[in-house]
């Protein structure tokens, strides 16, 4: 017998579209709940508790979680399918999916509440949880039928490292991302990963650099911005500096913005959001911040003042000072995101796949996902229509 079902309330729930299907035809299962909440409170006890015994990254802890369903999501015309499974007796929290809706072009599509800001997608639950949770062709069934009838579901940017997110839906399709995720590992004596990651040639060009800055215009200090208003400031300069710089930059569009440093400000006091800032007598000269929520800094907006300052390669100087003061408060692992190596290269960074999930619950979303996969032109086409398609 399964250990998972569904509950009775499912069909009383106010028709959206995420539940103006019947519910009650949903295959139901025993001894849990999977059921869809939209308003599941991811700022609560119970979630934070769920998060920190998962296989989960900062992507989908509780702050970032919660200000991307009550701030970004309302703004790009998205809307919660929470997937939620709870024990039946006790209530507990055993995993959640944090799904979203959005409606394009004719088609539902169903993704990892991301929105194009999130480096990876993962279910949220242990790694013992989601065994058991895959092996149950009950559950994978009931998943299947919580995701809305004509949908296309897009799970990207999943981790080879991870959660093997294929096994609870075993009927998608999974190819390799065109982007990797890239990471170094400091290890115990930062002293020995310097010498063995960093060209002799890049490292002593470095603190050349820092020293002629030193004595040529004035004092070069690195730390995190901790008030609200260093950290207001370091975004209005990351802002300043990126205009014009990148294609489609979503850091400059309003909502975006105004999310990333929300959260930043919010996530500061307890680390689960941290923002460094390099300045040059006092004035700011390149920032880089991201979530932090699971222990591991990962880098999500660099900004610097090349138009002044680029011969001091500014943004490698704060990558490096950032990485050390991160060692110095006990951090080993620094991520650099997805993209190409460029500048990584220069840190000697290690590689992990990433890997994009589709599964086509019509003939229309089954087209799309066959051009997601295959046909890279006209994928850059799709993204016209939903930019958040990466």
């Amino acid at each position: 017998m399964s250990l998972y079902a569904a509950t009775p309330e499912a069909a009383t729930r106010p028709a959206t579209l995420a539940n103006a299907f019947r519910l009650d035809r949903v295959p139901a299962v025993s001894d849990a709940t999977i059921e869809v909440e939209p308003n599941f409170d991811f700022l609560s006890p119970a979630y934070g508790q769920l998060f920190a015994g998962s296989a989960a990254t900062a992507f989908q802890s509780p702050l970032w979680m919660d200000r991307l369903h009550r701030q970004l999501a309302p703004a790009v015309g998205a809307q919660a399918l929470t997937i939620v499974v709870r024990e039946r007796q006790t209530g507990e929290l055993l995993a959640v999916l944090p799904f979203m809706l959005q409606r394009k072009m004719g088609i539902t599509i169903v993704q990892p509440a991301d929105f194009g800001v999130c480096d990876y997608n993962s279910v949220v639950a242990s790694t013992d949880a989601f065994e058991r949770l895959a092996a149950d062709p009950d559950v994978r069934a009931r998943l299947r039928a919580l995701l809305v009838p004509g949908s296309l579901l897009i799970f990207r940017k999943i981790r080879a490292d991870g959660l093997d997110i294929r096994r609870l839906f075993p009927e998608g399709q999974q190819t390799l991302n065109e982007n990797a995720a890239f990471h170094s590992e400091i290890g115990d004596d930062f002293e020995e990963w310097r010498r063995r990651t960093l060209k002799k040639k890049f490292s002593k060009e470095l603190n050349r650099l820092a020293r002629q800055i030193e004595r040529d215009i004035g004092p070069y200090e690195h730390r995190a911005a901790t008030s609200e208003v260093e950290i207001r400031e370091a975004f209005a300069f990351a802002r300043t500096v990126r205009t014009g710089k990148f294609d489609d930059d979503l850091f400059l569009r309003d909502a975006y913005y105004d999310f990333y440093l929300g959260f930043a400000i919010e996530g500061a006091a307890s680390g689960e959001a941290v923002t460094y800032v390099s300045r040059i007598a006092g004035k700011p000269v390149a920032m880089l911040f991201g979530p932090a929520g699971d222990g591991v800094f990962h880098a999500v907006v660099t900004a610097s003042d090349t138009s002044e300052l680029n011969k001091f390669s500014p943004g490698l100087q704060i990558l490096y000072q950032m990485i050390r003061q991160r060692f110095d408060e006990g951090h080993r692992l620094f991520d650099m995101g997805l993209g190409n190596t460029g500048y990584k290269s220069q840190f000697r960074v290690e590689e992990t796949p990433i890997y994009n999930l589709t599964l086509a619950r019509s003939l229309a979303g089954h087209t799309v996902s066959q051009v997601y996969h295959r046909a890279k032109p006209v994928k850059n086409l799709l993204r016209r229509f939903v930019p958040q398609v990466r």
